[in-house]
């Protein structure tokens, strides 16, 4: 089977409306730039550096913490995801680390400058100690396969994107659909593939007592408002709707199927439409109005670039100015009581320099 048949159908479209979104908002953003002066971009620039910031430090604790999965180090592991990395047509493979999670069953992808990692944490690793090989190498491929699609890196084309609501998070749970179909296809083991997930519900040990039929069942029928919104701001689908999903791929029947109430669809549809409606008019009152001239002009914006805005005589007592230069201004007409962002006219600033002739400017 292509790669292209086990992508999720709304994965593509998803991405592309991100990224759409995406450009839109850089291009306000510049238009917010110029018309603030330059603080726009610096209140985003603060946030996006300090998000990359901690995503380093992320990065940080787990290279000099985690435990490398090399040939000499936990070779089974390392024999596996070079395996499945390989049949997935990975070229250049990640590294591997073991982390610590206090009991957490989990894995995740991530990245660093231009190289790819997969974190493993500890438990998910000790599960293949305890008969469950296959359903950790299932965990294994899904990581694989969100590097093969190149989910991490096309996180930051559509960032910017998010302010529609739900689209990021419908992106998301899309691409981890994607990959529970990839992983599940390498491992050629439905029933193994499906039991990982199980597990990451409930745990090795009670899995083995789960009925899924029974399981899936009673999740179809958490079909309300809030268990649907829990679901849409969520980055993960649920796991049972997960499980039903590999078993609905792998051709099987009498599977539970998952709806959302009529009601529901009606309340999230008018949500996105309404704060769609809400961000395109606060745009265009910007736009044809006095926004920007408003949003230029307020206190917070003059206490960054007031020395940016003052009149010349003002520029000229700040800049310790020679007396011709003054009272070549003052013949221009230039207004003595001129007042700068902190209430100070020209003269105050002449006094606060001590090496001002004062008499020649008489």
């Amino acid at each position: 089977m292509k790669q292209s048949q086990l992508v999720h159908k709304n994965e593509t479209l998803y991405f592309g409306l991100l990224v759409a979104a995406s450009v839109l908002t850089v291009v306000l953003g510049i238009v917010f730039t110029i018309a603030s002066l330059g603080i726009f971009l610096w209140v985003i620039g603060s946030i996006l550096a300090l998000s990359l910031f901690t995503h380093w430090l992320q990065i940080g604790y787990i290279r000099t913490n985690g435990v490398k999965v090399t040939e000499r180090q936990f070779a089974d592991l390392y024999q596996t995801y070079q395996r499945v990395g390989q049949e997935m047509g990975i070229r250049l493979l990640p590294d591997v680390y073991i982390l610590q999670a206090g009991g957490v069953l989990n894995a995740f992808a991530t990245r660093f400058f231009q190289k790819n990692m997969v974190i493993l944490y500890s438990d998910v690793v000790e599960l293949s100690r305890e008969g469950y090989a296959k359903e950790v190498e299932f965990v294994i491929a899904h990581e694989l396969a969100h590097i093969r699609r190149n989910h991490v890196q096309k996180q930051w084309a559509m960032m910017l994107g998010g302010w529609i609501p739900f689209l990021g998070s419908a992106y998301s749970r899309a691409c981890e659909f994607t990959c529970d179909r990839m992983a599940a296809h390498h491992i050629q083991d439905q029933a193994a593939s499906k039991r990982a997930l199980t597990i990451l519900a409930i745990g090795g040990k009670l899995a083995k007592e789960v009925s899924e039929f029974d399981y899936l069942y009673e999740a179809s029928r958490e079909n309300g408002f809030i268990a649907k919104l829990s679901e849409l701001l969520s980055t993960h689908p649920p796991l049972p709707k997960r499980i039903a999903a590999i078993a609905t791929n792998a051709g099987e029947t009498n599977v539970p199927v998952f709806k959302t109430a009529g009601y529901v669809k009606g309340s999230i549809i008018g949500t996105i439409v309404l704060t769609v409606i809400v961000n395109v008019a606060i745009v265009a009152w910007l736009f044809t109005s006095d926004g920007f001239t408003s949003f230029a002009s307020s206190p917070f914006i003059e206490e960054f670039a007031g020395d940016m805005t003052e009149e010349p005589l003002q520029q000229l007592a700040y800049d310790n100015a020679g007396a011709d230069a003054i009272r070549e201004e003052l013949a221009n007409g230039a207004d003595v009581n001129m007042q700068d962002s902190y209430g100070d006219t020209p003269l105050h600033n002449l006094l606060y320099n001590d090496g001002m002739d004062y008499d020649s400017l008489v």
